[in-house]
This record gives C-alpha cells, sequence and structure tokens, in this order.
C-alpha cells in the first residue's frame, strides 16, 4: 500500500500548509553540525587556519553581494504594482505556511533555464522564479505553485540558517550534500502540499524535466524506472556527492505508486562503497612504484640530508642525561670506530651496498655480530654518527665538548 504527501483535495483550500520533514533531514543536520563545530575549534587553534577561513568567508560574501545586487537591480520585484495577481498568491502560500513575513520575491530572465531558489541577505529572505519556468506552467496554476511552495518551504524550515556555522559540514564528502537532498525532499512535501492538486504538483516537477512543451505528455511512470539507470556503483556516487535528488526519485518520493512493480536493489550502494574502497589502491600502486624507480634518487637525496645533519639521528640531540664521560675517550673512541669501519669495509670488499642510514648501520651490525652491542660515542654515550657518500662514508662524534654540531666535533671519512 503506498501514500502520498496530501491529498489532492486540498484544491485552493485556505488551511494551513503542513508537511513532515524528510527522515533523514533532522539526524543529518544533527551530525553536521557536530562535525562543523568541531572543525571551527580546531581551526579557532590555528590562527593561521582562522586567516585562511576568513579570506575565503571575505570572498564568498562578495560575491554574495554582488549577485544579491543583481537580482535587486535587474529583477523585477513583484508587488502590489507589479504583477500583483502572482505576488498575492505568493502572500497566500507563505500565510498559509504560517511564515512570519514574506519574503522578497523576483522574477528574472535567465535565457531559457527551469530554476528558482531561495536565498539570503544578512536578514532578508528572498525568493528568485525565472520567467521561463513560469512560462513553462503556463495555466497551471497547481505546477506554479508547487515550484513557490518548494521555495518558500526553504525559508519556512529554516535551510538558510547557519550557514556560516555549516560551512565546514559542506565539504565534508558526501555529508553536505545528503543533507541538501535531504532539505530538497522536504520541501518537494511542503510544494506538493501547497499545490493542492496531485497532478499539478507532479507536473511541476515533470516540466523541471522535459519542459513546458513536452512535460504532460511524459510517461511519470517511465521516468521513475529510470532510477534503475542510477543503480550502478558510478551512478550512485554521483548521486551522492549530488545537491539535488534526481528528478525520478522525487517523483517516487511524491506519489510511491508510480514505483509500483517495479524492484530497486541496494546494488548500486554497495557497488558504491566497493569504489570507495578500492580507491586508495591507485595511489598505493604509484607509490611502491616510484619509490622502487626512484629508489636510488630517494637514497641519494636522504644522504644530502643526512650530511647536513638534518636527516641523521645522530643530529637528533641527546636522549636524557648525559653518561659519566670515562677515562681515555680517546682511546676508547678509536676503538669504536676501528670496529664500525673493520664491518663497513668488509661490506665493500664484498662488493655489497652500503647501509643508507644509521638505522640501516645498526641492522647490518646486530646481522653480522648477534647479542654484541654496536658501538657507541664515548663521550655523549649515543651510536656514533653515520652517512653515507658516494666514494664510502664518514663517521661522526660529538668530541670532548660533548655537544653535537659545535666546532669541536670529530669526522672519520672512509676510504681515507
Amino acid at each position: 500500500m503506498t501514500t502520498r504527501v496530501a491529498s489532492a483535495g486540498s484544491t485552493r483550500s485556505h488551511e494551513v500548509i503542513r508537511a513532515e520533514s524528510w527522515p533523514s533531514e533532522y539526524p543529518l543536520f544533527i551530525v553536521a553540525v557536530l562535525c562543523s563545530i568541531l572543525a571551527w575549534l580546531v581551526l579557532a587553534i590555528s590562527i593561521i587556519g582562522l586567516i585562511y577561513v576568513g579570506m575565503f568567508a571575505l570572498f564568498f560574501a562578495v560575491m554574495h553581494l554582488a549577485f544579491v545586487v543583481h537580482v535587486r537591480g535587474s529583477g523585477v520585484r513583484l508587488g502590489s504594482d507589479q504583477f500583483p495577481k502572482l505576488y498575492s498568491r505568493v502572500e497566500e502560500l507563505a500565510r498559509r505556511m504560517e511564515m512570519d513575513r514574506v519574503p522578497e520575491v523576483y522574477l528574472m530572465q535567465a535565457g531559457g533555464t527551469l530554476n528558482a531558489f531561495a536565498t539570503k541577505f544578512l536578514r532578508r529572505h528572498m525568493v528568485v522564479l525565472f520567467s521561463d519556468l513560469l512560462d513553462a506552467c503556463g495555466d497551471n496554476e497547481a505546477a506554479r505553485d508547487m515550484i513557490i511552495g518548494h521555495e518558500l518551504a526553504h525559508i519556512r524550515c529554516g535551510h538558510l540558517k547557519w550557514r556560516w556555522l555549516l560551512l565546514p559540514a559542506s565539504i565534508v564528502p558526501f555529508l553536505g550534500t545528503a543533507l541538501s537532498r535531504a532539505r530538497e525532499y522536504t520541501c518537494g512535501r511542503f510544494g506538493y502540499a501547497s499545490a493542492g492538486d496531485h497532478d499539478g504538483a507532479l507536473l511541476g516537477l515533470t516540466i523541471l524535466a522535459a519542459g513546458g512543451r513536452y512535460a504532460p505528455a511524459v510517461d511519470r511512470a517511465a521516468l521513475v524506472r529510470q532510477r534503475q539507470d542510477l543503480n550502478t556503483g558510478f551512478m550512485t556516487l554521483g548521486t551522492w556527492l549530488s545537491t539535488h535528488p534526481p528528478l525520478a526519485k522525487r517523483l517516487h518520493a511524491l506519489d510511491p505508486s508510480l514505483g509500483d512493480g517495479q524492484h530497486v536493489s541496494n546494488a548500486g550502494a554497495w557497488r558504491a562503497i566497493g569504489i570507495l574502497g578500492l580507491l586508495p589502491v591507485p595511489f598505493i600502486l604509484v607509490g611502491a612504484l616510484a619509490a622502487t624507480v626512484f629508489k636510488d634518487q630517494f637514497a641519494q637525496f636522504s644522504q644530502q640530508l643526512q650530511a647536513a645533519g638534518a636527516g641523521s639521528e645522530y643530529a637528533t640531540g641527546f636522549d636524557g642525561d648525559l653518561p659519566p664521560l670515562p677515562e681515555h675517550p680517546e682511546r676508547m673512541l678509536e676503538q669504536a670506530v676501528a670496529a664500525l669501519s673493520t664491518l663497513l669495509n668488509a661490506e665493500l670488499a664484498a662488493g655489497r651496498e652500503l647501509p643508507n642510514d644509521l638505522s640501516g648501520l645498526i641492522g647490518l651490525w646486530e646481522s653480522r655480530n648477534p647479542g654484541v652491542e654496536m658501538p657507541r660515542d664515548p663521550y655523549d654515550g649515543q651510536y656514533l654518527g653515520y652517512v653515507r657518500v658516494d666514494d664510502g662514508y664518514i663517521l661522526y662524534s660529538s668530541g670532548p665538548d660533548r655537544m653535537i654540531d659545535t666546532d669541536d666535533d670529530l669526522e672519520f671519512s672512509f676510504p681515507r
């Protein structure tokens, strides 16, 4: 059994226009608010983040101001002296929706575009009706009221409030667009109730699909069956990324009977989830390929960083208090350098690659001398610094002052 949003018998009634919100609208709104608050708190910690947000906000505010100037200066504002019959209908629908005030309503031509929208500037709400869409509705007042009621509902339901608060959520993948689609479904219900006529309300949506000339001849059930064409992975992803639901789904939402006998599975959603899961794979493969192809370049770059003291664990500083200075540190350093150079020279003599960094040297020592701790710098108790260079390697000691990167650091280059 199917139900409709509003009964067809309410044509031209003066009853209050009410409609239920789409089920997912409020849950999505709560999630969006929580995400946005968290994002704003993170940005508040970062001065640079707030500066960037301020720059973007200023840019969009200026663009919106320019657009509002265009609407107010180049559109025709409806009123008692401009298209009074149409304005009277807007007033009546706003009153029946129990709105506090009638928004500014403008009529504009848009080069054939069939559209209408609601917007806001400071505390003033505005509804813009494109003349080509009203022309497409012709004498069908129910189709026209469907369009007007839909836009008024955006204001009536508070969809234009908290736009700055919700700005971070709007760029969260899939979240902002999901909330927008839910709101469109809600406004579709209000538009349906405003039309007061089942056929006229659905015609208003069909006009958006086929235009005023062809809309009356559209087979709506066949149009609703086109939902099946969207039941693929990529089409589902495209739907999730869209701010407005497809018209085939919007028609079905208003009249589920148009989809009788048609079963749309969840295959598209599962395929879309699978595609999302596979998205990182190409990046991982490209990264692995780059690491293989440019292995030598990466190693050379690492050597350069180490040679500059920026990539070496020797240059990371001391970990904890300095150990007591042993007796004859010079002799102990000579022994440590001899042990490490013997190991590394043996690798060179065998034609094997030297370790690229200190961690590699530690691993090499442990593999060649299991159970024997690798010699350390007697001055600071740390491992000796190690850098591989083109013709050999360099070992470092912090020297008598026990501080790295100072004038008395000791350097041992091999081959000599």
